[in-house]
C-alpha cells in the first residue's frame, strides 16, 4: 500500500463527508419492536466533485487515478469545503487524558485562545482518527470537553497532538466517473473514496 499524492490543484466544486455507522438492526416479525447494536467502528465516506479544467489537468487526474490503483493505494484527504474551524480554537492542542476506546467524547488543553470555541460540524484529527464536534463548545483555561458525533475507535493517550487546520484521513478510491475530454478541456472527475481502516 502506497500514500499516493493529490495532483496539485485538486479543488473540489463540491464535496460530501459523511460518518457511516456500523449497527445491526434487528425487527421482531411479531409486533415490529427493533433492537439496534452499535458495533461501534464506524466509517468515514467522502464524495467529490472537481470543475472542468484544462486538458494538462485532466491528464494529471487521469494518473492520480491510475496511481490509486482501485483500492490497492490511499490518498489523504480532508473537509474540503471546511478545512478549519468555524470557531476560534486554534493553538498547539493537545489531549488531556486518557480516552478509552469506544468513547464519544475527548478532553482538550492547550486551545488558543483560552476561552475558544469549537461549533458543531468542526473537524479534529488525533492520532490516525477524524472526529466532528456534535455540539459547540467554549473552552475554560485552555481545556473544553468536547462531544464527538462518532466514537473513539482506538483509545488515544495523554498527550496526543490535535490537528486543527485540514485534519486529514487515509481513503481508498471506491468508485470514480474518471475523467471525459472535450474540444480544448477537460470535464470534471467525480470520485467516492472510503476511509482505510
Amino acid at each position: 500500500m502506497t500514500t499516493v499524492a493529490l495532483p496539485a490543484g485538486f479543488m473540489p466544486r463540491s464535496c460530501t463527508l459523511t460518518l457511516r455507522a456500523n449497527q445491526r438492526v434487528y425487527a421482531s416479525p411479531f409486533g415490529g419492536s427493533e433492537q439496534v447494536i452499535d458495533l461501534l467502528n464506524d466509517r468515514w465516506m467522502l464524495s467529490c466533485e472537481l470543475p472542468p479544467s484544462r486538458m494538462a489537468s485532466g491528464a494529471a487526474i487521469e494518473a492520480f487515478i491510475g496511481a490509486m490503483r482501485g483500492q490497492v493505494n490511499v490518498c489523504a484527504l480532508y473537509h474540503f469545503a471546511r478545512p478549519a474551524p468555524r470557531g476560534t480554537a486554534r493553538g498547539t492542542i493537545t489531549t488531556n487524558g486518557t480516552t478509552a476506546q469506544g468513547a464519544s467524547s475527548v478532553v482538550l488543553a492547550g486551545i488558543s485562545p483560552t476561552g475558544g470555541t469549537l461549533l458543531a460540524g468542526d473537524m479534529l484529527g488525533i492520532g490516525s482518527q477524524l472526529f466532528m464536534v456534535a455540539a459547540d463548545v467554549t473552552a475554560s483555561g485552555g481545556a473544553a470537553t468536547v462531544t464527538i458525533t462518532g466514537r473513539v475507535r482506538t483509545a488515544i493517550t495523554t498527550g496526543t497532538s490535535v490537528v486543527w487546520d485540514k485534519p486529514t484521513l487515509l481513503f481508498r478510491l471506491l468508485q470514480t466517473a474518471g475523467v471525459t475530454y472535450n474540444p480544448r478541456f477537460a470535464s470534471g472527475a467525480s470520485f467516492d473514496f472510503g476511509e482505510a481502516i
